[in-house]
C-alpha cells in the first residue's frame, strides 16, 4: 500500500496538505464565506458565497483558510474576528475619510467607535500582493480610486493604517469591481 501524495502524517495528521499552497479568492464580505471548521479542527473546505477571483490564476495564495474567532481586548469587550482576504470599507460619510482594506472585520457588540473592517490579518502571500494588488482601479459607489499598499497592510504600525487606504472624503458604501478580477 502507499500513500497519498501530500498526506499529513504524525503530530500533524489531519492537518494541511503538504504538497501545495492554499489559494483563495477576495471575500466579499465578512459574511460571506464559510468553512467546515464545525466538522473538523483545520477546516479543508470553504465555500465564499460573493467575492472577486482575479482573472488570470483565478485565486491568490494565502497563508490559511479565512476563520473566525473570538477574543477579549483590554477592556474586557468581547470581539468577534472574521479573518481573512475580506474586502471592506470604513465610510466617512462625507465628513470624514473613508478607507479601503482587504482583511479582516472585527465585531464588537458594546463599542460603537470600533473600527469594523481592517487590512489586519489578511493571510494574503506578500509576493501576490506586491506583484498583483498594487496599482488596480477600484470601483465603488462614488467613483474611483487606485490601490496602494496601505489596503493590504498586515502589519500597520497605528492609525489610521489599520482601517486600510485612505480615499479621503469619498463616501463609500459598496465596491463594485476590481481591476483584473471577476466579481462573482
Amino acid at each position: 500500500m502507499g500513500e497519498i501524495i501530500g498526506q499529513s502524517t504524525g503530530a500533524l495528521a489531519g492537518v494541511y496538505s503538504t504538497w501545495g499552497k492554499l489559494r483563495c479568492a477576495l471575500i466579499g464580505a465578512y459574511d460571506q464565506f464559510e468553512t467546515d471548521a464545525a466538522v473538523q479542527l483545520q477546516p479543508h473546505n470553504l465555500t465564499i458565497d460573493s467575492g472577486f477571483h482575479a482573472d488570470e490564476g483565478l485565486f491568490l495564495r494565502v497563508i490559511g483558510w479565512p476563520q473566525i474567532q473570538g477574543w477579549t481586548d483590554t477592556s474586557s469587550n468581547p470581539h468577534t474576528e472574521y479573518s481573512g482576504p475580506i474586502v471592506g470599507f470604513q465610510n466617512g460619510f462625507g465628513s470624514s475619510d473613508s478607507f479601503f482594506s482587504v482583511g479582516t472585520y472585527d465585531w464588537v457588540g458594546n463599542d460603537t467607535l470600533n473600527p469594523n473592517y481592517t487590512s489586519v490579518n489578511n493571510y494574503l502571500d506578500e509576493t501576490d500582493i506586491a506583484d498583483s494588488l498594487v496599482g488596480l482601479t477600484v470601483t465603488y459607489s462614488s467613483g474611483t480610486f487606485t490601490t496602494t499598499s496601505d489596503a493590504f497592510e498586515n502589519n500597520p504600525a497605528t492609525y489610521p493604517p489599520w482601517y486600510g487606504q485612505n480615499i479621503g472624503l469619498n463616501a463609500i458604501t459598496s465596491v463594485t469591481a476590481i481591476d483584473t478580477f471577476t466579481a462573482f
